[in-house]
């Protein structure tokens, strides 16, 4: 059961604001622990308790869940619940080395899911962002209860163009298969993030790039050696010609030189299931630019909303 607190994020959190169009009267989050694998994960829980779908926000490696506060206040207002957590060792929710990984990313999601399923049953839609993107699909192809998935990315990591794209330098992927077992002799040792990617192709803004790479909760992270090779090796339950459980929805920024949309595209081709690509005109990395911001709304909110319908007609 989630615990509710007080809001303890800095300051620094509500800048990412300053850089969207927030609804009106946006109502401030709900801050909650939920305990998992002997640590606790703090979340955000936005929007109706009693709504009839539930998003879940899935950051990626410069983000935690306050982060995207502006975007979970647009899905509260259209009527749905929105839950972002920040992942172990991101944001606020600290965690052992073990745990700063990116299978157990996907084991902690999976458990959060479920216990809220068992909670108050009802679909959930996963929104993942950046590398959240590979992971939301690592979720939805193991969840019974995940009915659509969107992503801004699909890059796949075990993919050698997508590894190119992702690492600062090319010696660095030659060390990535032997990270994991140096992090068990490091242990604590925590590295920043930016050390191993391209942090400063967050955003085409610069001031927006700099607030992502200076905040000790995000991109300014230091992380256990391990996460970054687990990022290369973490295998899917079902590869994506396989994968028929939910419709997917990919809002790719159109200008993104992190994780270009032609990577991105080598993933959603494969896709067997139902799914709609929409590029974000003049967005970078982290879309916040227009007439992409309005274009992820316009394809985002109906697409949340389809699902909500299906499931509300399936259970009458």
């Amino acid at each position: 059961m989630p615990l509710p607190q007080t809001d303890p994020y800095p300051a620094l959190s509500a800048r990412y604001g300053d850089f969207f169009a927030l609804p009106a009267q946006a109502a401030a989050p709900r801050s909650e622990l939920f305990g998992w694998g002997g640590s606790r994960l703090r979340m955000d829980r936005h929007g109706p308790a009693d709504a009839g779908l539930t998003v879940l926000l899935v950051h990626g490696a410069g983000g935690y869940g306050r982060m995207f506060a502006p975007l979970a206040a647009e899905l509260a207002a259209a009527g749905h619940e929105v839950l972002a957590p920040d992942l172990p060792g991101y944001g606020l929710s600290p965690a052992p080395w073990q745990q700063v990984d990116y299978g157990s990313w996907k084991q902690a999601l999976l458990a959060l899911i479920h216990a809220e399923h068992q909670r108050r049953p009802r679909p959930f839609v996963l929104l993942g962002a950046s590398i959240g993107g590979y992971l939301a699909y690592l979720v939805a192809a193991e969840s019974p209860w995940v009915r659509g998935l969107a992503v801004t990315t699909l890059a796949d990591p075990r993919d050698p163009v997508v590894q190119a794209a992702l690492v600062r330098q090319p010696w660095m992927r030659a060390l990535l298969p032997g990270l994991r077992p140096l992090s068990r002799l490091t242990r604590g040792l925590r590295v920043p993030v930016r050390w191993f990617t391209h942090m400063q192709r967050m955003s085409r803004n610069p001031e927006l790039t700099a607030l992502v790479c200076a905040d000790p909760l995000g991109g300014g992270n230091r992380v256990p050696l391990g996460l970054m090779a687990s990022l290369f090796d973490t295998t899917p339950a079902m590869e994506p010609e396989r994968f028929t459980r939910c419709p997917v929805l990919m809002v790719h920024p159109a200008c993104d030189d992190w994780t270009p949309v032609a990577i991105s595209d080598r993933f959603y081709q494969r896709l067997a299931a139902p799914k709609q690509r929409v590029l974000l005109d003049e967005c970078g990395h982290f879309p916040i630019e227009q007439p992409g911001l309005d274009q992820l709304r316009d394809a985002l909110l109906p697409f949340v909303a389809r699902i909500a319908g299906l499931d509300a007609t399936a259970s009458g």
